[in-house]
């Protein structure tokens, strides 16, 4: 990617920021914020640590995305409108649906927890379901390997698993894809999964893990070759629901969502699932 903008500059987006930069991911980083002072601080810290760190990344400031100029790709991070949850849902919705325009025919990636009514707004205003992702399921995904493999003694590594339905509230698990070393959790272990998932539960990850699941989404949409995450993705009837934004697995690549890959669900997990998606639905109807 040539360029990207993020919007805020609290503490996910200063991370996501410096790590684009040190994994030079982009030529151009721009952080975007009303309070361009604070985007200034945050951008000229991470050039500063360039010549030690040993990377040569362009970063920017801007006060709004006009001045941003030109960029392939937005990412969501923590401006106002998603940086305090005890603001209204809606707030996240006229976000989303500001930002259908701007963005266009580009990628946006939303990088904070709360992706689902910014993701529905903005393909309600006309922005292809294909162009708009939410990237913290990978976060998920990774915090419920991490608990795997320390319930099991196993090095996390080992350890693959997919999320799926509207983390961290509603996590639904498919236990064909819980594996270590591919063969099944539960051939190993038969409380090993439950133990991790309800661990997780209602608990959303810190910006370091959400910039580390931002940017390997981002390197999955600049490559070729599709790789399989799991992302909040606008459902259009796979699984059985249309209209709501969920957590599940994605081919992604070319700088798209290439496909919604639907993998069988058991009956406690697809009730499970059908659950997060009226969930989801009554979230958006008090909105």
């Amino acid at each position: 990617m040539r360029s990207i903008a993020i919007l805020g500059a609290g503490d996910l987006a200063a991370t996501l920021a410096r790590r684009l930069a040190e994994q030079e991911q982009a030529r151009r980083v721009v952080i975007v914020d009303s309070d361009e002072s604070r985007a200034r601080g945050k951008a000229l810290d991470i050039v500063q640590s360039g010549p030690v760190e040993g990377f040569d990344v362009q970063v920017e400031a801007a006060v709004s995305l006009t001045a941003a100029g030109a960029f392939d790709t937005l990412v969501v991070a923590d401006p106002p409108e998603l940086a305090d949850p005890a603001l209204p849902p809606a707030r996240a919705a006229a976000l989303g649906e500001s930002l259908a325009p701007v963005v266009a025919q580009r990628m946006l990636v939303v990088a904070a927890p709360s992706a689902s009514a910014v993701i529905e707004a903005a393909v309600r205003k006309g922005l292809s379901r294909e162009r708009v992702v939410g990237s913290a399921p990978v976060a998920y995904a990774s915090a419920l390997r991490r608990r795997l493999a320390s319930e099991m003694q196993m090095e996390p590594s080992a350890v693959s698993a997919l999320v799926l339905g509207l983390p961290p509230e509603s996590i639904v698990v498919p236990r064909e894809s819980a594996c270590v070393g591919g063969v099944p959790v539960d051939r190993l272990s038969p409380v090993a999964l439950r133990r991790a998932v309800a661990g997780l539960g209602g608990r959303a990850p810190g910006p370091v893990a959400l910039a580390a699941a931002a940017a390997r989404v981002l390197r999955a949409l600049d490559r070729s070759r599709a790789s399989v995450l799991s992302v909040v993705v606008q459902l259009q009837g796979e699984y059985g629901h249309r209209g709501v934004a969920l957590a599940v697995p994605a081919r992604l690549c070319g700088n798209r969502v290439d496909a919604v890959v639907e993998v069988p669900l058991d009956p406690v997990d697809r009730v499970a699932f059908d659950g997060a998606a009226q969930r989801r639905q009554r979230e958006a109807y008090w909105a």
